[in-house]
């Protein structure tokens, strides 16, 4: 009955996975870890040269807009940063990817073998050993899926320190004294978006970002109990029990 469970259960994984005739993919979600930023744009063609895009003329306003999506899209550095993260991305794949295929492989096997032989002894430990293979495959996955999310995160911090400098320039520049993210504002003229400026002077201070694939960090030991006081080394005198306080004196 066991093995009748263990057999359905996998062969439901692969066909909800099908999206052909042809044998389906191992029941294991293919890594693509949740973007940082939620407006992250597409990759720009690396063809396409990082030119601020056509602005308005400007409106003279107190307060002015900037498209931080269009600003990564095409500025310099937000394209060779939106570059190296796909990089990245496609590295942490391809370390998963063997994984992945001998799990494909062996689930297929499973599946193949008779009902006798997945009954048996040596079948029931074939499962078993499958069911350890994935749930390693699980782990493995999520740790590089924080590894992503983590270099993304970096990223985009020293792409916004980047940014603050010449934010601040290009607000002074626009005679403004607030500046606010576009896709915070319901409306505003094209006047006062200032982000073709933004990106003409991000490009002359600015044309690479640092990326490094994150590490993270091993999880701290636990603290020791509060209170447990170290063993005594061998031989050594055990120590006296506290004095219990002396009778206070009767009152006369």
């Amino acid at each position: 009955m066991k093995a009748h469970v263990v057999m359905a259960a996998a062969a439901a994984l692969l066909t909800a996975g099908a999206a052909q005739a042809q044998p389906a993919p191992v029941p294991v979600p293919t890594p693509v870890p949740t973007p940082v930023p939620a407006a992250a744009p597409a990759r720009p063609a690396a063809a396409a040269p990082a030119t601020a895009p056509a602005s308005a003329p400007a409106v003279l306003s107190p307060v002015v807009v900037y498209d931080i999506a269009s600003l990564v899209q095409n500025s310099l550095a937000g394209q060779d940063m939106t570059n190296k993260l796909t990089a990245i991305r496609d590295q942490i794949n391809r370390e998963l990817e063997p994984d992945q295929r001998q799990l494909e492989a062996e689930l297929r096997a499973i599946l193949a073998s008779s009902v006798q032989d997945s009954q048996s002894a040596a079948g029931r430990q074939r499962q078993e050993a499958f069911q350890r293979l994935n749930a390693e495959f699980q782990q493995k996955q999520e740790r590089l899926s924080q590894v992503m999310q983590l270099t993304e995160r970096n990223a985009f911090d020293a792409f916004n320190k980047a940014v603050a400098p010449v934010l601040q320039q290009t607000l002074v520049a626009r005679n403004g004294l607030i500046a606010i993210s576009a896709n915070q504002v319901e409306a505003f003229i094209p006047g006062v978006d200032m982000t073709g400026d933004l990106i003409t002077r991000l490009n002359a201070t600015t044309k690479t970002i640092n990326v490094v694939r994150a590490t993270l960090q091993a999880p701290a030991a636990a603290p020791a109990a509060p209170g447990a006081a170290p063993a005594p080394a061998a031989g050594a005198p055990l120590p006296r029990p506290p004095a219990s306080p002396a009778a206070a004196p009767k009152r006369p």
